[in-house]
């Protein structure tokens, strides 16, 4: 596998994470976790963004059950 495609999974990987993450928090009403979730998040897109990475968009409910 090449550098950057390790590169793009990683990070893709990550934003992935932050997502669940905010989720669960959100979920569970936890304010400093929403937060927390929410600047690990912008940080994965930032990250991803400088190094030329699309990140794909969350699937959701909605888009599932077509």
């Amino acid at each position: 596998m090449e550098k950057k495609e390790q590169l793009a999974e990683g990070l893709i990987a990550q934003v992935e994470a932050a997502r669940r993450r905010l989720a669960d928090a959100v979920a569970t009403a936890d304010l400093a976790g929403v937060a927390a979730a929410l600047d690990e998040l912008e940080t994965a897109h930032h990250r991803a963004r400088e190094a030329g990475i699309v990140v794909p968009r969350p699937v959701t409910v909605k888009e599932s059950q077509k």
